[in-house]
């Protein structure tokens, strides 16, 4: 079976998802090691670029680029990527806060990091430089980017030629002002160059397979930015903020072991988005995928005979329901979920009998 998750292709021919006008690119300073690290791993289509602090984030929207540029090599022996170069980027998505723990649970080596041990003494080695404080969990801030792309080795580009190095987070080019930026034009062309290699995942992203990604012509030509919307990791941080950080069945608020469940599968028309999800823990997301849970368009909980009948324990999910259980919903009428969406799983994945 092919590996559903991969490095898009450039294909060339029309042009799909693309801008008329590209407003704004970021240029962020990067860890030399977190840059090798997301550059090697080819299953990886988002990352968060994160903060070791958490200083805000307001210079793009989503779906404008945001392009990593690499530090001074002589502080990062052993690394196969260019030092104060161009090497990838990626798409924006969100700007959140989050504990190490949090952000570990949420993207794992999305992070760019192996562990969230490593992730924690990392973030702890930097925060040292202005405090003398230990926080055993810190706040990070977290720029999280979508449909990540990196330079193959050897045609990463070179920092802009007119970059300060006293610029030590990110630099804003905005490409429509009437008085640009000094390189914006360069900067541009470093993206168009970068982008052709944007991953996506296809189970997550289905409808972008077959997608043109490049385009005809010369390689400096005009950029293709994949659509923006949300990703995995900001899906379920935002199920997970609308449910209160607690299973919508059982109330465990075991944050790792909780998963933001679609109601109605992508593949089948259903969005990532909130009214679409519910915060499930990992054992009741997999009874609901196969329809021995649901909830019904009334929010009471529904379980299949067929759990009893197989020779499964569900007397958890059986006393729930006898009592009239109805989930919690999110107190934002926007963020509740779609009685379409709810009826459509209870009429057609739930085994009522």
């Amino acid at each position: 079976m092919p590996n559903r998750r991969r490095r898009a292709q450039p294909v060339g021919g029309d042009v799909g998802h693309s801008y008329a006008a590209l407003m704004r690119i970021v240029v962020g300073v990067t860890d030399n090691h977190w840059a090798s690290f997301l550059r090697d791993r080819d299953d990886v289509t988002e990352a968060n670029f994160w903060q070791p602090s958490s200083h805000g984030f307001k210079a793009l929207a989503p779906g404008e680029p945001f392009l990593f540029k690499t530090k001074d090599p002589k502080k990062f022996n052993g690394f196969d990527i260019p030092g104060y170069h161009l090497v990838g980027g990626g798409f924006f998505d969100e700007y959140v806060e989050m504990r190490v723990s949090e952000a570990w649970t949420i993207w794992g080596v999305a992070n760019g990091v192996g562990s969230e041990a490593e992730l924690l003494m990392r973030a702890q080695g930097y925060r040292a430089r202005s405090t003398s404080s230990v926080d055993p969990d810190p706040t990070i801030g977290c720029i999280i980017l979508r449909n990540i792309f990196f330079a193959e080795r050897g045609s990463e580009i070179p920092e802009p030629p007119h970059w300060a190095r006293n610029i030590v987070t990110y630099a804003g080019y905005d490409l429509d002002s009437a008085e640009p930026r000094q390189d914006s034009e360069y900067v541009m062309d470093a993206f168009a160059a970068l982008q052709h290699g944007a991953r996506v995942d296809y189970a997550w992203e289905p409808d972008l397979r077959g997608v043109k990604l490049d385009w005809e012509g010369p390689r400096y030509g005009p950029p293709v930015l994949v659509r923006p919307r949300m990703g995995q990791g900001h899906f379920k941080r935002a199920v997970a903020a609308a449910y209160g950080h607690r299973c919508a069945v059982t109330a465990s608020a075991t944050f790792p072991s909780l998963e933001a469940a679609h109601i109605m599968p992508f593949a089948e028309g259903g969005e990532h988005a909130v009214a679409n999800g519910l915060l499930l823990r990992t054992d009741v997301h997999r009874l609901y995928d196969r329809g021995y849970l649901s909830v019904d368009a009334d929010l009471r909980l529904r379980v299949s005979p067929q759990l009893r009948e197989h020779g499964w324990n569900g007397e958890e999910f059986y006393a729930r329901e006898a009592a009239g259980y109805v989930i919690p919903a999110p107190t934002d009428a926007d963020l509740q979920p779609r009685q379409d969406a709810l009826a459509w799983h209870y009429e057609t994945l739930f085994r009522a009998a």
